[in-house]
């Protein structure tokens, strides 16, 4: 079974593989095709995920916090945030290959 580590290595590496080849499609200045996944990123964040996904989501990945951290503060047992992580991811997934 991976860690939680490793499976969040790897959606970055699904994102940026599909940068790359976006980007080099297009040639020229890849910053436009960056602020739109970052902002597709943020529209999905806010509005395809739970309550709890997007808690569990934003303090693993943007605040750093250990999944035993994050039951702590929630309240909550660890492998329920891996799970509303690992539904987060899903839904984010989804939604970018769409782009």
């Amino acid at each position: 079974m991976l860690s939680l580590a490793a499976k969040n290595l790897s959606f970055t590496n699904e994102l940026m593989t599909y940068y790359s080849y976006v980007s080099s499609q297009g040639g020229g200045d890849n910053s436009s095709i960056r602020d739109r996944m970052k902002k597709l990123i943020a529209v999905v964040i806010d509005t395809e995920l739970t309550g709890r996904q997007k808690d569990c989501l934003t303090m693993r990945m943007y605040q750093n916090m250990s999944v035993e951290d994050i039951a702590a503060k929630l309240g909550i047992r660890p492998t329920t945030v891996y799970k509303h992580i690992t539904k987060a991811k899903a839904a984010l997934k989804k939604c970018v290959k769409y782009l």
